[in-house]
């Protein structure tokens, strides 16, 4: 319900016909700028967050050309054009005005409040330290209020260094006095009467106190990555045909603005202008390559190298992956559907369980290089310093939700997604970390746009939350070689990568000394390495015999522990989502019996 005594703004209504010329001119808002538009003029707000993306640049309309801005200029112009003061602090410069009049006025205020409180900040200028500052604004906010016609907005930047996320017990007394300020303002009905706003700008809402950020009279706006839509309109624009001299795309590079546009998704238009520059500026073409390799690295750069992005290798393909047969059909299905654009139909998860070295990482490479989509690592992000690792996470999931379609991997999904149950030893961050992972990862509005493939060797350790359909409901899980026969697939398969002949009475020994043994891709990868290096050193090179290989296999000692290779294999299969994806030997097990076995295997290891 729209609050009467305050005055809508007209730059922020979108759908409305303009009421003079220069509202005529404006563009029309989008995104985030709509939806702050739109709680704005409900009056039921005066205090925002903005928080997200807030270091890009923002469209505005000069004359005839599109302009690109910052965020405090694209607010001052096109949000609050009109406004009769725009006030902006941080602890870095104290207050500062959005013109030499606004400041001329609000010192004759200030005049005004220096007789009644016996102060003298009209000559000294007002204090910088926000707590004694805020009983001037909370003053000047209500006074220069009464008046209808009179409208203010307040923008504090960095407001993380006035009221961090700390808890009550460690936060120092002028950080709990500024958050109480906040909050009575935020709170304040004689506030929200006036034309009053106040916006707090930072890049993470988790770096602010948790009372403030979860108030239900704050408004959160989140500014995202900019669109495919935005980013050709960026491409169109002054600022990048003043880069190449007004050339057209064609001079400058190997890519049409739309199909440039497609492959700079997951980048702001900041970092697309940096890397058309690079590129320019050294008289070098824009090429596919050149976008590849620097988005790639810039990317990892943006998400301080939390994040290992990979592209599609064409020689890659499922059909070199050897064994696992199920496994790879499955996965043939599902990029058939995302190269065909089924995405309405594709998983939003598949989870990959099986024990250390079965070949998880190489079967996810080899599928993604068949769907040829980008694939985007996750490392480890979790951080000692108080609001990092939330932070670190937001812009993980961001870059993410702006590239796709993407497939997103997790190497040890069970330690990075967490719990829900993080206890008080961490003041909560495992458990916000899970949440916001599983509100991603079950987005059904973000289905086609990204894959995620989590990595296991201890799917039990998974919370329930995530193995649940709709988030990593499809599990593959992956074992050693069931028989001889694929035993000896795996051999060929990796002799052929490592360019080693193996004669037919090779193959015959492996299949009598390891046709029983529940080799995997690594074992056997050790297996011809060492044989390798044998016939090297007897300065045959690639000529591997047979007496090479008998000593490999004679001197080859597995040095994990089976039992607790055990408990991977029937984690495996107890997570397993459908029996067609089992080894003939486990479709029909008792899975009650198998889970009563397994949990006193772990309770006699000692493991959770």
């Amino acid at each position: 319900m729209t609050n009467p005594n305050k005055t809508p703004n007209p730059a922020l209504a979108e759908f409305t016909p303009p009421l003079n010329p220069s509202a005529a001119s404006r563009l029309p808002l989008r995104g985030w700028a709509i939806e702050l538009a739109r709680r704005w003029n409900s009056g039921t707000y005066s205090m925002f967050i903005l928080h997200g993306n807030i270091y890009d640049v923002f469209p505005i309309q000069e004359g005839e050309e599109i302009a690109y801005v910052s965020l405090k200029t694209f607010l001052a112009r096109r949000i609050f054009p009109d406004r009769s003061f725009l006030l902006y602090y941080d602890i870095g410069d104290g207050l500062s005005f959005g013109s030499a009049e606004m400041q001329k006025r609000f010192f004759e205020w200030l005049a005004l409040f220096d007789q009644v409180e016996g102060t003298s900040y009209r000559i000294a200028g007002p204090p910088r330290e926000f707590t004694k500052l805020f009983p001037v604004l909370r003053r000047f906010f209500l006074s220069a209020g009464e008046d209808k016609n009179q409208s203010i907005t307040l923008l504090i930047d960095f407001p993380e260094k006035i009221i961090p996320s700390t808890t009550d017990a460690y936060a120092a007394w002028d950080e709990r006095t500024a958050l109480v300020t906040l909050l009575k303002w935020a709170s304040s009905i004689e506030m929200r009467k006036r034309d009053l706003g106040i916006l707090l700008v930072t890049e993470s809402a988790a770096k602010l106190q948790t009372d403030l950020v979860q108030n239900p009279h704050v408004a959160q706006i989140k500014i995202d990555l900019p669109d495919a839509v935005e980013r050709v309109r960026f491409l169109q624009s002054g600022n990048i045909r003043v880069l190449v001299d007004g050339k057209p795309a064609r001079d400058w590079s190997d890519l049409s603005l739309e199909e440039l546009s497609g492959q700079l998704s997951g980048l702001n238009l900041l970092r697309i202008h940096n890397l058309l520059a690079e590129a320019v500026k050294n008289q070098s073409r824009v090429t596919a390559d050149h976008v590849a390799t620097t988005k790639k690295r810039l990317i990892e750069e943006y998400c301080q190298g939390l994040v290992r992005f990979k592209s599609p290798k064409p020689e890659l393909t499922l059909d070199i992956v050897a064994t696992h047969e199920a496994a790879k059909k499955k996965l043939r299905e599902i990029a058939w559907l995302i190269r065909c654009g089924k995405r309405d139909v594709i998983e939003r998860g598949v989870l990959l369980p099986g024990r250390v070295g079965v070949g998880k990482s190489f079967l996810v490479e080899c599928f993604a290089s068949e769907c040829q989509l980008p694939v985007m690592e996750l490392g480890e992000f979790r951080s000692k310093w108080v609001g990092d690792t939330e932070i670190q996470q937001s812009r993980i999931l961001m870059t993410i939700r702006a590239l796709g379609p993407v497939i997103v991997v997790v190497d040890e999904a069970d330690a990075v997604f967490g719990s829900r149950e993080s206890g008080g030893e961490d003041s909560g961050v495992s458990s916000r970390v899970f949440a916001a992972f599983a509100a991603h990862i079950g987005d059904a509005s973000l289905r086609g746009r990204e894959l995620w493939i989590a990595m296991t060797s201890r799917p039990d350790l998974l919370a329930i939350d995530m193995k649940r359909q709709g988030r990593f409901g499809l599990s593959l899980p992956l074992f050693p070689a069931q028989n001889a026969e694929e035993v000896l697939v795996l051999v060929k398969t990796i002799a052929a990568v490592k360019k080693i002949t193996i004669s037919d009475s090779v193959l015959n020994y492996i299949r009598d000394q390891l046709g029983s043994r529940p080799l995997t891709g690594s074992d056997v990868d050790s297996i011809l390495v060492r044989a390798k290096e044998q016939a090297a050193l007897a300065s045959r090179d690639e000529d591997v015999q047979l007496a090479d290989i008998e000593q490999a296999v004679g001197s080859f000692i597995d040095p994990l522990d089976p039992n607790l290779l055990s408990v991977q294999e029937m984690a495996a299969v107890l997570s397993c989502s459908d029996k067609r994806y089992l080894p003939e030997r486990f479709r029909e097990v008792d899975r009650a019996a198998l889970s009563e076995l397994f949990l006193q295997l772990k309770r006699r290891l000692g493991l959770r």
